[in-house]
């Protein structure tokens, strides 16, 4: 039978959703800027330190925290194992029961 399990755990999921935030708030950060008037140039808002160095360094630290979120390493303990009531798999029960029997936690 085949044994269904996540690879990654739940502080990996945790890390991705911080990466994709910072990745949402830098590009938050670089939105703006347009001026009403064609004929003006608003120059210090367009080149100023909160798109030309705040915004894209969030975007960076985002995909970091991807990158760090796949090579984290990952407990045994700390997978999230599927439902197994919905599954009904004895597979992933033998595997719970598993999981269960090094940690001594139900």
């Amino acid at each position: 039978m085949n044994q269904h399990h996540l690879l990654f755990g739940k502080k990996n999921f945790l890390i991705v959703l911080i990466g994709i935030g910072l990745i949402l708030l830098g590009y938050l950060v670089m939105i703006g800027g347009a001026s009403t008037d064609a004929n003006v140039y608003p120059e210090a808002q367009i080149y100023g330190f909160r798109r030309t160095i705040l915004a894209p360094v969030l975007v960076l630290l985002g995909f970091a925290a991807q990158i760090v979120a796949i090579f984290y390493p990952v407990k045994e303990e700390d997978k999230i194992l599927p439902d197994t009531a919905k599954t009904g798999s004895t597979a992933t029960q033998q595997q719970v029961k598993k999981v269960t029997a090094k940690t001594g936690k139900k």
